[in-house]
């Protein structure tokens, strides 16, 4: 029975919607594989020239090759289990006990106090000369999966901070009970102990949550140096081992290199792992959510419907734009600009805000260089003071005083003088009516104040390294 004129007409509209949902997906596909092609295409064009400029962009060259287990300071008894930690997570050990008891923030003042933290302390002895022979291994790798950066293990903070809070202030305590050789023996252990943050040999991958704790040990390091200063604690045998041990302190490579494997790390997390994701890569999810935090999950999931090639921009912006800070924190002849850095910073941010769309990676993934560089070069700042520091007192040792200049230093007590890191003048020294002498480093403001120290702290609890001179506290 042929279809009568209403039966047709009824199937018309049917038909014309199919076709309609078919020629709009079609249209759909041809803009998604243009967009994937386009985006792939703007990667590789952005990966050859920044390649070009010295650039490591490949995540494979940031995996630390495989070491004989005998020579790995992590393959050493308890050395893994105490100081590695998965990303996002801080395992209990038995360092933790270290952070955790109110002694470690007592302010010790008397010769009875610090008798007492010293026999309190050397319930850890034994964990301490574990540590000590695995320093003695010259390698240092932690044992996890490198293909994921977001994967990767990272130094367990919370048990580094607790050996490194400990050891300092026993060499505290010894130098107030007069036993220098002993303080020099804990310091010393402190300062190896960077030797596990700085993956040594290869450095990789240099993190930059590994390196900023490595900064943070070398600040409590030198300022427990300081501290035998200010008690002329110190004797000429210390102040020589100290001197070499300072000598070989280089916070800003290390730092530039982890900045350098961050910008690879997040280039290589965005092309692995879905764009949604990338937010809570690392940090864990809350088991209980609030109504807007689900919301806020339902419009993430808005990821999933970008074309490949979107996140592909994404990664171009964000490299470029992170290239930029990176090439102004790499230091020439040991010299750090912070003019190029905070001009580096303003036109990153300045671009970054007419990026909306393809600028998402850029605005999750770029840390805060300015507070970063400023740590790190302050941190740097003191450690050639405390050098410096160490060749002056031998002199005055020698020679009942301090000398007119930091040239009559050398080479007898000091083979190089270090140099302001800021700007690559000398430092600023002069004797002071006293019978003590004034060090100091114009600082991130390239001002020299006079020796203006104005204290870093901030109400908040923050640190403002921009104000006044650096300047080593004797």
């Amino acid at each position: 029975m042929n279809e009568t004129p209403k039966t047709k007409s009824g199937w018309r509209w049917p038909r014309r919607i199919l076709i309609t949902l078919a020629v709009l997906a079609t249209l759909i596909a041809l803009l998604y594989a243009e967009e994937d092609w386009r985006g792939k295409r703007a990667w590789e064009n952005c990966k050859r020239e920044l390649e070009a400029k010295g650039a490591v962009l490949d995540w494979n060259a940031y995996i630390p090759p495989p070491v004989p287990a005998d020579q790995n300071f992590f393959a050493a008894p308890k050395m893994q289990d105490w100081f590695v930690s998965i990303r996002g997570a801080q395992h209990k050990n038995e360092l933790h006990t270290l952070a955790t008891n109110a002694i470690l923030v007592a302010v010790i003042t008397n010769k009875t106090a610090a008798a007492d933290f010293i026999s309190w302390s050397d319930q850890f002895e034994p964990d301490f000369d574990l540590i000590r022979e695995a320093l003695k291994r010259p390698y240092a790798r932690m044992d996890g999966d490198y293909s994921k950066p977001f994967e990767i293990p990272i130094p367990n903070f919370i048990s580094t901070r607790a050996l490194a809070q400990v050891l300092a202030q026993r060499t505290k305590c010894y130098l107030m009970l007069g036993q220098p050789e002993k303080a020099l023996s804990e310091v010393t252990l402190l300062n190896d102990s960077r030797k596990f943050l700085e993956g040594a040999p290869t450095g990789k991958p240099m993190t930059l949550v590994a390196a900023m704790v490595n900064v943070a040990v070398t600040g409590l390091y030198v300022n427990t140096i300081a501290y035998g200063f200010q008690k002329h604690a110190w004797q000429e045998p210390q102040l020589i081992a100290l001197q070499e041990q300072l000598k070989s302190v280089s916070l800003v490579p290390f730092v530039a290199e982890a900045l350098k494997a961050e910008q690879a790390s997040v280039c290589h997390t965005a092309e692995i792992v879905n764009f949604r994701e990338i937010n809570s890569v690392g940090t864990g999810t809350p088991s209980h959510k609030t109504f807007w935090q689900k919301m806020e999950n339902l419009k993430s999931y808005g990821y999933d419907l970008m074309p490949r090639g979107w996140v592909y921009q994404n990664m171009v912006v964000y490299a470029v734009l992170i290239q930029s800070p990176i090439e102004s924190f790499v230091p020439t002849d040991e010299v750090v600009s912070p003019q190029k850095i905070e001009r580096a910073m303003s036109d990153l941010m300045t671009s970054l805000d007419r990026h909306s769309l393809f600028g998402m990676l850029a605005a999750i993934g770029i840390p805060s260089f300015t507070k970063t560089m400023q740590t790190v070069a302050h941190t740097q700042t003191l450690a050639n003071e405390a050098q410096i520091a160490c060749a002056l007192e031998r002199y005055r040792l020698a020679n009942g005083e301090y000398p007119e200049t930091l040239d009559e230093l050398a080479p007898q007590f000091i083979k190089k003088i270090p140099h302001d890191i800021i700007g690559g003048e000398p430092l600023h020294y002069r004797r002071t009516d006293d019978g003590k002498f004034l060090l100091y480093s114009i600082g991130w403001n390239e001002t020299d104040d006079g020796g203006k120290e104005v204290s870093p702290h901030t109400k908040n609890g923050g640190m403002d390294y921009t104000k006044g001179d650096w300047v080593w506290n004797n």
